[in-house]
């Protein structure tokens, strides 16, 4: 909107751009009690030993986890989950000698406790969940549009310790406060009190947190002016998994770089992660035993790999990590089977509700082209989905659907063949297949629980009835499409 009139001073024009710059909120599924990094103590003898224990779910829904300290990271087996109860074993080498311990203990309210056990006796272990960092926190290099000028701002965002956001607003425009700080859902809001000179106003502020970009707009009673926002250092921002080497050999470890750029090394915490143009750096202090030392990286980020050295009193040793989501796309074993044509998304989400989705469905979506089943089943149900494609093109383009949509926490994507797949997991299986490709899957699908529902997209099971069909029409071409129900175990029939 134009302002009635032209502002002629650069004091008064100050007081315009000021007065647009300025802030609440957002749902997501309950979060599950066992996953997550965990750091804990555990008491050897009267002497305490810090680590983390990292669990997650596979795509099966099974736990997993990993044992993470100082000294590199090693894979837990038998994880297993018993109500409240939490089991696994570590095993562990120290001069060619495993050692294994068994650890059984209990989750309740972010807190973990039990025991280690082992031929040597047992370790009583304590620890806490390590609460995630908003993916609001951070700084901002913010730009707002004013009558088709661009200006420039800075908004930091900090979490407190139980988790409370507080923000302040950086320009060269007046004094500005923030209050009512809100993040939920990918939505950030605040209100944001501003003056300059003898001038005092409200705005408000409602946008988007999509992974490392902000985008969203200030309200004020005359007018709304655009934001939009990129993290600083959000390059740097996620897990990587590294790989360390030196003389002595090559060990595994762990940077995980939290939204505002602190970080865990290891179980080490680090205060921030500097990045100045590909230069990575950072620094953190060990205890062993009653001694500390300082540990310290240098290195270059190479798009999704980090590169350099880490140095302590005890030796260096070179690091090479890959950033975790960056997994390589293979040459197909053969050629697709169908020529990729996209669902539309009403039958997408007409599909999705003749199956019944439910969040505690495992969903494959076989061949699944750019990943919208995935997604929409992810996103709208909060249940787990996998899909799978044969083709690395579109495997690329599931992946990037998947991250832009940050539902990575209960979507994946495989390049596999499907016809090689165990389905016997599955609650759910979406297909947009030929009629002969879904009669060569029946034996798989014969293995499928009962009660387990298939839905296909305009093509039949030849020798299966159908549950269900159901005809809709595309709001955008006005063609009709046919959606198949099947339910566990398929209703066979004879065919001449």
């Amino acid at each position: 909107m134009e302002t009635s009139v032209l502002r002629k001073t650069a004091g008064l024009f100050a007081i315009v751009v000021a007065s647009v710059l300025a802030a609440p909120a957002s749902a997501a599924p309950a979060k599950d009690p066992f996953t997550g990094d965990w750091r804990i103590e555990v008491d050897f003898d009267g002497r305490q030993m810090s680590a983390l224990v990292s669990l997650s779910r596979n795509k099966t829904g099974d736990l997993a986890g990993q044992w993470i300290s100082s000294w590199g990271i090693s894979e837990l087996s038998n994880v297993r989950q018993e109500g409240n109860k939490l089991r696994f074993t570590r095993t562990s080498r120290f001069r060619d000698r495993d050692s294994t311990w068994d650890f059984t203990g209990t989750v309740k309210r972010a807190r973990l406790s039990g025991s280690l056990s082992s031929e040597r006796g047992e370790s009583k272990v304590e620890g806490r969940r390590i609460r995630p960092v908003p993916q609001a926190a951070g700084e901002w290099e913010t730009t707002i549009h004013v009558n088709g000028q661009d200006y420039s701002a800075t908004l930091a965002i900090e979490a407190g310790e139980k988790g409370k956001l507080t923000a302040a607003w950086q320009s060269q425009w007046g004094g500005h406060e923030i209050t009512d700080v809100a993040f939920k859902g990918g939505k950030l809001a605040f209100t944001r009190r501003s003056q300059v000179q003898d001038r005092q106003w409200e705005s408000t502020f409602e946008g988007t947190v999509k992974r490392q970009t902000l985008s969203g707009a200030f309200t004020t009673d005359e007018r709304e002016i655009s934001l939009e926002g990129k993290r600083v250092g959000g390059d740097l921002v996620g897990t990587w998994d590294l790989k360390m080497t030196s003389d002595s050999g090559t060990r595994a470890q762990r940077l995980r770089v939290y939204p505002d750029l602190t970080a865990l090394y290891g179980p080490l915490a680090i205060d921030r992660v500097k990045l100045e143009g590909n230069r990575v750096s950072f620094a953190t202090t060990a205890e062993f035993g009653d001694q500390q030392y300082e540990i310290r990286f240098t290195g270059t980020l190479e798009g999704r790999t980090l590169r350099g050295e880490v140095t302590s009193p005890r030796g260096s040793r070179t690091v090479e990590g890959l950033r975790r989501g960056a997994r390589q796309t293979r040459k197909p074993s053969r050629k697709p089977d169908v020529v990729f044509v996209p669902t539309p998304q009403e039958v997408v989400e007409k599909m999705l509700e003749m199956a019944q989705v439910k969040k505690s469905d495992l969903l494959y979506d076989l061949g699944c082209g750019d990943g919208r089943i995935v997604v929409t089943a992810a996103k709208n149900y909060g249940c787990r989905a996998v899909g799978y494609d044969i083709n690395p093109v579109r495997v690329r383009e599931s992946r990037e659907n998947v991250e832009k949509n940050d539902i990575g926490h209960l979507a994946t994507i495989e390049q596999e063949d499907i016809f090689t797949l165990d389905l016997s997991k599955a609650n759910v299986i979406t297909l947009y297949l030929l009629p002969s490709l879904n009669v060569k899957l029946i034996p798989q699908l014969d293995k499928l629980k009962p009660g387990s529902r298939i839905v296909s997209h305009d093509f039949d099971m030849r020798g299966v009835t159908p549950d269900e069909v159901v005809t809709i029409t595309s709001d955008d071409s006005y063609e009709e499409h046919t959606i198949y129900l099947w339910t566990t175990p398929l209703k066979k029939k004879k065919v001449d």
